[in-house]
């Protein structure tokens, strides 16, 4: 059998896009933490998760995705890449580190609410474009987001109706984990979706015939 010969600078620049685009969610992941209006329907369930058993945020970030991984494996595997493993390992981490981070650069206790929201209408729109960019890499993405690419896969449905069903599931169980639960929660219910929606074919049109071209 033909063993396919690795591209290590092409591999080289596809793990600078993935992390470029990993960063930039958890930043965005981290406002909403901080912010304390109300987070991403995942991040309530992860916060809920880590609530229920006294754990960082990150940590229950992992726990979560290796659980999800795990159905996903038994569903479909064919999907699954190194960034899969990648963002397992990598997004609690440096989603704790940008907390702590925003905590002493920006605290947002005291912050008026009106830039609070506005704050999370950027994170928003940074979580389109950092998703985007990470899934152009081509090396996978985390088993949350896997999980709602598999199903638009196999139902044939928008990204956009799939990612609100899985919200509004996520949004659940987080409230009943005890999840904080806001003002911040719906809007980033409305916009998360759509603006990973209007990101994802643009950037990845983008960054596959001018960056990752050769």
């Amino acid at each position: 059998m033909k063993i396919k010969s690795i591209n290590f600078k092409k591999l080289f620049i596809q793990l600078i896009i993935f992390f470029l685009g990993l960063w930039i969610i958890q930043c965005g992941v981290a406002i909403f933490l901080n912010a304390n209006i109300g987070s991403d329907p995942f991040t309530l369930f992860t916060q809920g998760v880590s609530k229920t058993l006294n754990i960082t945020p990150g940590n229950a970030n992992r726990i979560i995705t290796l659980i999800i991984l795990f159905v996903l494996l038994l569903l479909d595997r064919s999907n699954i890449n190194i960034g899969t493993f990648l963002s397992i390992i990598c997004a609690g981490p440096i989603l704790d580190g940008m907390i702590l981070i925003f905590n002493n650069i920006m605290p947002m206790n005291d912050m008026h609410i009106v830039l609070k929201i506005f704050l999370l209408v950027i994170s928003c729109i940074a979580i389109g474009i950092g998703f985007s960019i990470l899934k152009s890499a081509n090396l996978g993405v985390a088993p949350n987001d896997m999980l709602v690419l598999t199903i638009v896969d196999k139902t044939k449905k928008s990204y956009t109706i799939i990612r609100l069903l899985c919200d509004t599931f996520f949004l659940v169980v987080g409230i009943l984990l005890h999840g904080v639960l806001g003002i911040g929660t719906i809007i980033i219910w409305a916009l998360i979706a759509p603006s990973i929606d209007f990101f994802l074919e643009r950037t990845t049109k983008f960054v596959h015939n001018k960056i990752l071209n050769f």
